[in-house]
């Protein structure tokens, strides 16, 4: 951008900013101001409110806005966030104007509810919409959003749905980062690769998630305690308690590998539940590893991670090696095949053997990372994927068998 399209934007900025009224100061701190604002036309008319926030240019926070600003003009549908009005640079600050979002936090719907029962309704109303709020930010931005900041007082609950507000210190997933260049949010809900064990990616918000249920089924705080004794004596259902407990695991592998997985865990429980006295509810298969108790998780993902990066290299280096061998198997083909149609050998050697050595070799894969980069991936357990990818194999080995027995002769 030349000098003169910077001062335009500048001064377009300043007269933008201008035509807001600061109805009220929301928050005020260091890193960044949040007002109440209505906008002043020519006339003299006022629309509002709306909220514009004003972050730090030094602080490097805000760039999720920035993100959702640009995603939200191409037309991506993000129905749980606030619809952007603003979103530009001003003295190296970074403003953002968004529509104000009506209702109550969820910490107040929750301090409403008087006993264990009113609060269970809450949850059960509100949880999966919020899984599926996190899940926009995950799944619909490329690369995802990470908020980084869930806790009640930053999730809205209105008649009309379940909104997640403040974005300022979340950010985006980079492939290869070790840890966050910066470590913020709030004890309770962040997990520990948020204050420098590591980068955050989509588990960092499932365990948010996971203390956020906490949090709407006892009406209060989690503590570092109730997590390690597995929240027993919490007050907190069998059920949701393993829930709870695998989604805030420390080891991100272990948590469930996305919001959408969570939530159809909850929602499995919660059926269960329904079916079944209060007595009689049966925990889910999973419960927290424990020195009693051995550990059923693939034997690759209990290994250290540059474990996993090996194995992955020499899985692939066999498949390359195969896909190669298929090149040279039809060039020169050994005497037991020399005598298959061309058109066999070419559909052999390169459609099914390529095809089955890369499935094959996706299933033998560490797929940890893969599942955190590709939240996609993480909507089906480790054992469905498995049980999937052996029926497409499967599947085309039977087409295999047909196509030798139509193209040899008798």
């Amino acid at each position: 951008m030349n000098t003169e399209d910077e001062l335009a934007s500048y001064l377009a900025a300043l007269e933008r900013d201008a035509c807001y009224r600061v109805d009220a100061v929301l928050k005020q701190g260091p890193l960044e101001t949040t007002e109440r604002v209505f906008f002043r036309g020519e006339n003299g008319a006022e629309l509002g409110p709306f909220v514009r926030k004003r972050i730090g240019g030094e602080t490097g926070l805000g760039g999720a806005y920035e993100e959702v600003f640009a995603a939200q003009r191409r037309g991506v549908c993000l129905a749980h966030l606030p619809r952007l009005l603003e979103c530009h640079r001003r003295d190296g600050d970074l403003v953002v104007v968004m529509e104000w979002v009506p209702g109550q936090t969820l910490a107040a719907c929750v301090g409403e509810r008087k006993g264990p029962s009113a609060r269970l309704e809450l949850a059960r109303r509100v949880f999966p919409e919020l899984c599926d709020a996190v899940s926009e930010l995950h799944e619909r931005l490329d690369p995802p959003v990470i908020h980084r900041d869930l806790k009640p007082s930053n999730v809205m609950v209105s008649p009309g749905g379940v909104t997640l507000i403040d974005l300022g210190i979340a950010r985006t997933w980079r492939e290869g980062a070790e840890q966050d260049t910066a470590h913020f949010g709030t004890r309770s809900y962040a997990p520990p690769e948020q204050f420098g064990f590591g980068q955050t990616d989509v588990t960092s918000d499932v365990y948010a998630l996971g203390m956020l249920l906490f949090f709407c089924v006892t009406g209060r705080e989690p503590r570092a305690a109730d997590r390690e004794g597995g929240f027993a004596g919490a007050g907190v259902p069998e059920g949701l308690r393993a829930v709870i407990a695998r989604a805030t695991q420390l080891d991100p592998a272990a948590r469930y590998g996305s919001a959408r997985e969570l939530r159809d865990a909850f929602l499995a429980v919660e059926s269960q539940a329904e079916k079944s006295a209060p007595s009689e509810l049966e925990p889910p298969t999973f419960e927290p590893p424990r020195s009693s108790r051995p550990d059923r998780r693939p034997w690759l993902e209990r290994m250290p991670s540059w474990v996993g990066v090996a194995w992955n290299v020499a899985v692939t280096c066999v498949v390359v090696l195969l896909c190669v061998g298929c090149v040279g198997g039809f060039l020169n083909p050994v005497p037991s095949v020399a005598g298959y149609p061309l058109w066999l050998m070419a559909v052999s050697y390169f459609v099914i053997i390529p095809l089955m050595s890369v499935i094959g070799g996706y299933l033998l894969l560490d797929r940890r990372r893969l599942r955190r980069r590709f939240p996609a991936l993480a909507r089906l357990t480790v054992r469905e994927e498995k049980r999937r990818g052996l029926l497409v194999l499967l599947g085309i080995f039977v087409v295999w068998v047909v196509l030798l027995s139509v193209g040899l002769p008798s």
